[in-house]
Formats: C-alpha cells, structure tokens, sequence
C-alpha cells in the first residue's frame, strides 16, 4: 500500500514556484533523505512563511514519518500520531486544505496498514480515494506535479492489481504497464521526482516482484545519492544478498 505515500506533492496550486523556493524545498528534501532530521527541521521551521503550505505539509509529514516510524530501529509512534494530528485539517472547505487533508491521510493510510490497524484503514482508504479523485490534477500543472501525479497514478494501477485474485484476467497485463510507467520516470530531471521514483519501484522489484535484479540498479543510485540514509544502504545490501 505504499502507494499512497507522499500524494502532498501531488496538488499544489497550478502557479510555477520561485527558484528560490524550489531550491529551498529542495534542500531540506536531501537533508531529511540523508536522514538530518534536526538540520532539516529547523530550515522548515526558519523558513515555513517562504514555503507553499502544501508543501510545508509534505515535508512535515514525510519527514515525521521517517523519523518517528520507517526511518528507524527504535520508532517513537506516539510522536508520529501527535504530529499527524496536528497536520491535518480538522473540517477541510478549501481545496488547499483538502489537498493537505490528504497528504496527511495518505501517511495514516499507510501508518495504519503497517501496524495491522486494518478496521481503520479500511476507513481511511475510503476517504483517501475521495480525495483523490476529488483533487486530480488538470494538464495545465507544471511539468513536476504532472510526473508526480503519473507516479501515484501507476502506483495505485499496479497496487490495485497487485491485490486482485490471480485469476483476474489482466492483472499481470496491468501491473506491467504500471511499472514500465514509473520507469519512465526514473528519467526525470527532478531530484524529487526521481527519488520517489527509485525507492517505489526498487521496493516493488524487490518486495513484491522477487526480483531483486530489476531493483539494484534503484538502491544503488539512491545509496550513492543519499550516502547518510542507513534505510537505503540496508536495502541494497538486502539485495546484493539476494543477488548472491
């Protein structure tokens, strides 16, 4: 289900960002990635009145989570579930709010999922697929939040599938499609973009597909690019062990 992850940056304003503000949210972005959770959290802190405030919430949960549930040895759940709380919009009317509402719902979606919360994640899906579908970008969005949205576009194809009974004639057909998809976009010029894109699809080689030889290519670029996140040197060596 990891899917729904990050859909924040999916639904921003249609408006181009400054090249200042790109390359400030790019900055945190690679200190929260190599896992420079205090640096990070005080330039989000310094600067929040210089940052959309979608993506004041994509960076604040993304980082959140990593830091409190995937990117750790010793998770502090509580702390995660205080900040989800205090991220998400309590009665959404805007379509900002609604774009962070689900942002902040993607991360409980798949928070709840991994801790085996299974009643409420049938809940939270629900919304969550509302939401999408309520928010969908038009194809006047810039040319990054399009590759985003063609990203959790094919995630959701290929999960969607992923989980139907395997007598369900295209399943295979459709989830194919869905990773040649987000192959493509491993070719973006975007660091972001091309982030997301590595660790998707070398999880899903690796995880669903048992096929750790279509995954390398991904963990080695993310461990060279990020060398002080521990989480990727961890899945490269996983599949170099699978390799050998």
């Amino acid at each position: 289900m990891r899917k729904l992850t990050i859909l924040l940056f999916l639904f921003i304003s249609s408006q181009c960002f400054s090249s200042t503000q790109d390359s400030l949210v790019e900055r945190i972005f690679n200190e929260m990635y190599n896992q420079h959770y205090s640096r990070a959290e005080e330039m989000l802190r310094t600067n929040k009145d210089d940052i959309d405030s979608v993506f004041f919430a994509v960076l604040s949960v993304d980082m959140s989570y990593w830091k409190n549930v995937t990117g750790t040895d010793t998770p502090d759940y509580p702390a995660f579930e205080t900040d989800l709380q205090q991220l998400s919009p309590t009665n959404p009317t805007s379509t900002t709010q609604q774009a962070i509402r689900l942002v902040t719902l993607s991360y409980q979606l798949r928070y709840e999922l991994k801790r085996f919360k299974l009643i409420k994640a049938i809940s939270t899906r629900q919304e969550t697929k509302a939401l999408f579908s309520l928010l969908k970008p038009n194809e006047t969005l810039p040319p990054e939040q399009q590759e985003l949205y063609q990203l959790y576009s094919a995630l959701f194809q290929y999960f969607d599938n992923y989980l139907k009974p395997f007598f369900v004639s295209d399943k295979t057909e459709n989830c194919s499609k869905a990773l040649i998809t987000m192959a493509g976009l491993y070719q973006s010029e975007s660091r972001i973009t091309k982030t997301l894109v590595a660790y998707f699809l070398g999880k899903t080689w690796l995880k669903y597909e048992n096929e750790p030889e279509n995954a390398i290519e991904y963990f080695q670029w993310l461990n060279k690019s990020y060398p002080k996140n521990i989480k990727f040197d961890e899945l490269l060596t996983e599949c170099n062990k699978q390799l050998n």
